[in-house]
Formats: structure tokens, C-alpha cells, sequence
């Protein structure tokens, strides 16, 4: 039993491994808290009575199942989150990165249905259309893994973000939703990983992990930005959500360098 496990009722630990075993995600690395508070508001408005009663559900409804995955945030997304950000990357950090190597190696951690690696390889492909970037997309859920690489059946809200010449350049409208042009499908490789098991990749010029390890423990979030810095070449750039702050990020090799922004240290 792993100390988080301590103290739990057999009902809740029950589901929760019910629960990993139907969407191939992980969950104790998530604060159990958090959880039970989500899972128990989507339990209240379903009408559902008991955490046997929930395991029961999410095997028989699939969509009970992906609104469970949204609860937890393990799937939202969308492109273009937070466009000053990236607009950031465009206009000073990927410039810059450019000119201390011609080809990068970047890594989207964490990438969900894939709209953060599918807006990098855009915003590559915008400022330097002949260059041949390494974009590795990862996560550890299989089917929106399956999602990502499909790159089609957009909704609306998630490409509300996107700038209208990039929109009008690398997407398709259709049946209203939106694909991704396969030339920007195809500068991206996507790849089951864990975050907290297996092996980084090195020398990489930036990580965009954003909005994956917030609901994360301590123990956990140490484990995997101190992975990051590893991972990262000196003067790499490590790129995190909105509401998210490595603390005593010096004592890992990074420094801040501007908002949800680290960099490796030369």
C-alpha cells in the first residue's frame, strides 16, 4: 500500500483502481483530496450513491467515463492556451533558441489531445518553414493519445485561441469541427510515456509541461521538474501552465525566466 493509500476507505481505493484500470492513467500521483472532491461533486449531480456504485458506472457508460477524464482535467486543452505566452516563444525564445542550434528538440509532456506540440510545430513551421525541429508529444493515456494523432474533431472552444491567419492556415473546418492539416500532423511524434516511470529524453531545447502537474503531489512534481532539468541542454527552456510555480527552482539547475518560464542553466 503506498502511503498515499494510508487511511483511505476500501470503498475509494476499490474505484480509484477501478478507475485507472479503465482509462490506463496513474492516479497516485494526483492529490487524493482534489479527487474525492471532483469525483464527488460528479458523483452528486449523477445521482450516484457510493463509490462501488461509481465503479459500477464507469464500467458500463463510456460517457460517464470521459466526463470523469474532463473532472480531472486530464484531457482539456486547447490551442493557443494563454496566446501571450506563445506569442512569447514566437517572437523572442524560439528566435533565440534558433540561433544557438539550427535544429530543435523539443518535448510537449503531458500533451493530451494534442493542441500544445500541434501549436509549436505551427509557430515553427510560421518562422522557420525549412527547418527540421524534433517535436516529441507524449502522455500516458493511450486513447487520447490515439486522439492527438488523429488530429481531427476540434470543437469550436478549442480553437478559440488560434490567431485567424494561422486558423485559416493549419486547420480545415469540417462537419463543425476542426483538423489539423496533415502537414503539421506529420511534424509531430506521438508516444506513450509516464511521467513518474519512465525514462526522459536529453539534451532538448525546450519542454512545454503545462497544466499537467498542478493537482500533482509535492513528492511527484519534485520527481518530474527535476527530471525536466535533466533533461533539458544548458540554456534550455522549461515552459509550464498559468498557474504554476516551480518553488526553490534553483536548487534543480533552473532559473526563472520570465512568466511560466525556466531556463537550464549554462
Amino acid at each position: 500500500m503506498t502511503m498515499q493509500e494510508t487511511g483511505s476507505d476500501p470503498q475509494w481505493l476499490s474505484f480509484r483502481r477501478a478507475l485507472e484500470a479503465a482509462i490506463g492513467v496513474p492516479l497516485g500521483q494526483y492529490k487524493e483530496p482534489q479527487m474525492k472532491r471532483r469525483l464527488g461533486s460528479l458523483m452528486t449531480r449523477r445521482g450516484i450513491s457510493s463509490w462501488t456504485a461509481f465503479s459500477r458506472a464507469i464500467a458500463t457508460d463510456p460517457k460517464l467515463l470521459d466526463e470523469v477524464r474532463d473532472t480531472l482535467t486530464i484531457n482539456v486543452s486547447e490551442f493557443f492556451r494563454q496566446p501571450e505566452r506563445f506569442r512569447e516563444l514566437e517572437t523572442r525564445w524560439f528566435p533565440q533558441l534558433l540561433k544557438e542550434r539550427r535544429s530543435l528538440k523539443i518535448w510537449s509532456a503531458g500533451c493530451s489531445i494534442g493542441c500544445e506540440p500541434y501549436t509549436i510545430a505551427m509557430i515553427l513551421d510560421r518562422i522557420d518553414p525549412q527547418g527540421r525541429h524534433s517535436i516529441l508529444a507524449t502522455d500516458v493515456d493511450m486513447p487520447i493519445l490515439s486522439r492527438a494523432k488523429d488530429g481531427a474533431g476540434y470543437l469550436p472552444s478549442e480553437v478559440r485561441s488560434v490567431p485567424p491567419d494561422y486558423l485559416k492556415r493549419y486547420f480545415i473546418h469540417e462537419d463543425g469541427t476542426y483538423r489539423v492539416v496533415d502537414e503539421i500532423r506529420r511534424k509531430v511524434t506521438f508516444r506513450r510515456h509516464d511521467l513518474l516511470k519512465d525514462p526522459y529524453p536529453s539534451d532538448l531545447d525546450l519542454i512545454a509541461c503545462r497544466n499537467v502537474v498542478i493537482y500533482f503531489t509535492d513528492e511527484a512534481k519534485a520527481h518530474i521538474y527535476a527530471g525536466f532539468s535533466k533533461a533539458l541542454r544548458p540554456g534550455g527552456v522549461l515552459f509550464v501552465g498559468g498557474s504554476e510555480m516551480i518553488m526553490r527552482s534553483g536548487e534543480i539547475g533552473l532559473k526563472t525566466a520570465g512568466v511560466n518560464l525556466y531556463q537550464r542553466a549554462a
